[in-house]
């Protein structure tokens, strides 16, 4: 009886380690799809700072482009 009551012991201990383990992984899934849905969000936004970047780089262009062609016409009208 003795052996019999050890291995009820540690079957009780290993189901008890399995239940903990099982709710580690449920929270660890949980985590990793708040990071899915963070990381998602990110790269929108990441990509609507480049489009912007890129908008910003041409009106900075078309401002330089301005710039030249007063130049010109300085040169020309004076």
């Amino acid at each position: 009886m003795k052996n019999e009551d050890k291995i009820g012991e540690l079957l009780a201990k290993m189901v008890k380690g399995q239940d903990k383990l099982i709710e580690e992984v449920s929270e660890m899934k949980t985590e990793v799809s708040q990071m899915k849905t963070e990381i998602f969000k990110q790269s929108l936004q990441t990509a609507e700072n480049s489009r912007a970047i890129f908008k910003l780089a041409d009106e900075i262009r078309l401002v330089a482009e301005h710039e030249k062609r007063i130049a010109k016409l300085e040169v020309t009208v004076f």
